[in-house]
């Protein structure tokens, strides 16, 4: 039996923001059964515009951090695992596994025969390679927090390897399905002249400028890819990147915004691509600094922001009020006793006063690579000058903002992806050291709850463990978080094969092996 889709009621039950249901009739695209109708069709080449424009790009997977990264991972990359539609561990080159009754111990079996782009073949020393590359101190992994759990990886045979813990995890096959746990050739560190087992070959790479891959003839999956050709480059102007879209300059775009979107809802060449997710932008205060060190001080801004006027007028009702933490409301976990905040400038002029903050200016950074931000500090400055905070919103470049703002500056907006557990992202975002822990939050407390959410499989402990979660980082003051934001792409009408996961556009960022052309 393989543990993760056997138990695949249970993990629909861990994970909230599955919502496959919801998530197809919003798209307006066909069901997913419909999908899987259809024919595909082959040949072509498919353009997609992206909303971030980053120097940072990279094929190696340890340290992606953005959509962009995602996209191009899955596409010359394999992994062992991939998501379900249903929110359970899928095979991939992985499949099955197979855990000890503690889940400490994973037994996994792998598909034989895969080769490289290169025709070199995938060993059972790459997969070790591949998933402890992330432990080692001079491979700088986004996922290393992530991978401290795992003791030792294994070969178990020529088909097989065993992964030792040091704790329980439940989630483990999806985590080593994560982006950052991409297949790579064992001793890889340059990464300039990537070669992978997925569906594409690089043909051209210019980080922040342009990506070109083509179809791999050695790629494992049996009449895949169905396009030949797959190239994706930046266009940061939201009217323009609709616009793009509605004259056939590109097939898919994401991120529509404004006016973007009811231009592309009322075409004959393009639908919505509607994703709801618990994807959100915060403002984190860094909490080992002054002034962002002031519990009252950070509690008085979260009262200063109108929650709904943003989900109505910004968002276009696209997303969900959220209440300071990153648990989405229709999660098993949610914990609804927390007072839900919003606009209050009563309670905001009452922690303002026990700040002791007085005429002393105060900056927030936003900048346009944070999806939406620049809004929100529209919306959190209107109501400052009504409550008496002198504050200042300072609208950062994008092209730097990830490397020189976010985390350094004492208040600064931040934006997070779903993982496909919420454990994943506190592990990532909320613990010591953690690299997105922008906030530089510390709790013993929290962490202990995290690990303890991990490891048990018991749902009422687990609902419990989460309740308390929740209520220390939203009683912390470390991050405003208003709301949570659906991902709202473009596709053209001629593009067939997507169907949506919660974690990410497009289909969760994994979409080029499985999409065609319709002519």
């Amino acid at each position: 039996m393989e543990f993760a889709r056997g138990r695949g009621i249970s993990r629909r039950l861990f994970n909230s923001g599955m919502l496959v249901g919801g998530l197809v009739a919003a798209s307006g695209l066909p069901l997913i059964s419909e999908v899987r109708a259809q024919q595909p069709k082959r040949g072509g080449l498919v353009r997609l515009a992206l909303f971030q424009q980053s120097t940072g790009d990279t094929f190696d997977s340890a340290r992606y951090d953005k959509g962009n990264d995602y996209i191009r991972g899955t596409s010359v990359y394999s992994y062992l695992t991939s998501m379900s539609e249903d929110g359970t561990a899928r095979p991939e080159v992985a499949v099955s596994w197979e855990p000890n009754t503690e889940a400490t111990r994973w037994a996994f079996k792998i598909r034989k025969g895969i080769t490289f782009s290169d025709g070199t073949p995938l060993t059972i020393d790459d997969i070790i390679f591949s998933i402890m590359r992330h432990k080692e101190e001079k491979v700088a992994s986004s996922a290393k927090q992530l991978a401290a759990n795992i003791s030792s990886v294994k070969a178990d045979g020529d088909d097989g390897f065993v992964v030792e813990l040091a704790s329980p995890d439940v989630d483990l096959p999806i985590l080593i399905g994560l982006f950052q746990f991409a297949l790579v050739k064992k001793d890889t560190y340059d990464f300039s002249k990537p070669v992978g087992t997925g569906a594409f070959m690089v043909k051209e790479f210019q980080p922040g400028i342009r990506t070109v891959l083509v179809r791999n003839p050695n790629f494992w999956k049996e009449g895949r890819p169905y396009i030949d050709e797959f190239e994706m480059f930046p266009i940061p102007d939201a009217a323009a990147r609709a616009n793009a879209l509605l004259s056939g300059d590109v097939d898919m775009v994401l991120e529509l915004r404004g006016n973007g979107i009811e231009e592309v809802g009322k075409s004959d060449v393009a639908d919505v691509f509607v994703t709801p997710s618990t994807r959100y932008t915060a403002i984190q205060a860094a909490v080992d600094r002054a002034p962002s060190n002031n519990i009252d001080l950070n509690l008085a801004m979260a009262y200063m922001i109108d929650r709904q006027r943003l989900l109505d007028t910004v968002l276009r009702g696209y997303g969900m009020i959220a209440n300071d933490h990153p648990i989405g409301p229709k999660s098993p976990y949610y914990n609804a006793n927390l007072p839900q905040r919003g606009l209050d400038l009563d309670k905001a002029k009452y922690h303002l006063g026990k700040s002791g903050i007085g005429n002393t200016k105060v900056q927030v950074a936003v900048g346009d690579g944070v999806l939406y931000s620049v809004d929100i500090g529209q919306l959190l400055l209107r109501e400052a000058t009504r409550a008496g905070l002198n504050l200042d919103i300072k609208r950062e470049p994008a092209e730097s903002y990830w490397t020189a703002v976010a985390g350094k500056r004492p208040y600064a907006a931040t934006n997070f992806h779903p993982r496909p557990t919420y454990n994943m992202l506190l592990n990532l975002a909320w613990r010591k050291g953690a690299p997105w822990n922008f906030s530089h939050y510390e709790n013993d407390k929290l962490e202990k709850l995290i690990d303890e959410s991990r490891a048990t499989l018991d749902m009422q402990k687990r609902v419990e463990y989460y309740h308390e979660i929740q209520s220390i980082i939203h009683n912390s003051g470390a991050i405003i978080l208003p709301c949570f934001l659906s991902y709202i792409d473009g596709v053209s009408k001629k593009i067939k094969g997507l169907t949506p996961l919660p974690i990410g556009s497009l289909g969760g960022f994994n979409f080029t092996d499985r999409i065609w052309i319709e002519t």
